[in-house]
């Protein structure tokens, strides 16, 4: 597998719980014009940016 410049990490997709979240993540995706590595990028940072509130 080829990473891009900069890509720390991935998400290994296991099971059907999982691939319930991924379904979902790709969905959002989808909705807000997103790649699926986008999305998961936005979900995090948003994520994490409420948490420090």
């Amino acid at each position: 597998m080829h990473k891009e410049h900069g890509q720390v990490t991935g998400i290994i997709w296991r099971g059907p719980a999982d691939l319930a979240t991924y379904q979902r993540l790709r969905e959002y995706a989808e909705q807000h014009d997103l790649s699926v590595s986008a999305a998961a990028k936005q979900i995090v940072v948003q994520t994490l940016n409420a948490i420090d509130r």
